[in-house]
């Protein structure tokens, strides 16, 4: 199967070999896939009008981490904490998560992605958890991305549930979160605080974690199995469109 990974741009200092804008997409990303005999498309950031085509071309699709979501697409004004915004990429990502569901296609949705599915779907965003949801756990955690920042909660009757099962720690490097649900979506995992961790669609096709599986796969049979299993719901639904 072909996987689509939407592409971030560079908004930062240019490199030899990043130039200003230059669409990239995380390794682990493309690791996980591969070793997984899957192949990786990466989708750049391309005007809304021709993603239709581009979702064409995979049978489903990874929504990674990356910047805040501008407040301007689920109604709210600016947080003088957000990240720098980027709207090329806000819309272009949106449009990619609507042609999916359109299409049927499974999407896996991580941190930014996670949040991107919940606002294409009408719901929306705290635009920062330590001002509008104060609480002791560490969302945002500081270190390498392979150490546990807490524990989540998951609902035992949900596709989540199958790979990590009922309880399972977790990274975390955000510090936007989900506040209203979008349509058709069901909250399926939470930190202790209450913070939502996991959406799920009621069909299965859309799978929403807040943090990041891909830097923790390799050495956590676990969270390796929740790439697996949406590779497998993945060709299940490709086989039966």
């Amino acid at each position: 199967m072909k996987i689509g990974i939407t592409a971030n741009v560079n908004l930062g200092e240019p490199t030899k070999f990043c130039l200003p804008y230059a669409n990239v997409t995380p390794s682990s990303f493309i690791e996980v896939v591969t070793q997984h005999n899957q192949i990786p498309v990466i989708l750049p950031v391309v005007p809304t009008k021709l993603v239709p085509e581009l979702v064409a071309m995979v049978d489903a699709v990874i929504i990674p981490g990356g910047q805040d979501i501008a407040p301007c697409f689920f109604e709210d004004v600016a947080d003088d904490k957000a990240d720098e915004y980027f709207i090329p990429h806000d819309e272009f990502e949106l449009a990619v998560v609507k042609e999916a569901i359109r299409t049927k296609k499974t999407i896996l949705g991580v941190c930014r992605g996670h949040q991107v599915i919940n606002v294409a779907l009408g719901g929306d965003l705290y635009q920062d958890l330590p001002e509008q949801l104060p609480s002791e756990v560490n969302h945002e955690q500081r270190n390498t991305g392979e150490l546990f920042a807490h524990s989540v909660k998951i609902n035992a009757d949900s596709e989540l549930a199958k790979a990590l099962g009922e309880q399972t720690k977790v990274n975390s490097r955000h510090h936007q979160g989900l506040r209203k649900i979008g349509d058709d979506l069901h909250v399926v995992a939470t930190a202790p605080d209450g913070v939502v961790e996991a959406i799920e669609s009621e069909d299965g096709l859309i799978t929403g974690v807040q943090w990041h599986p891909e830097d923790l796969w390799k050495d956590d049979a676990k969270q390796e199995k929740l790439f697996t299993d949406f590779f497998n719901r993945a060709k299940k639904q490709h086989n039966h469109n």
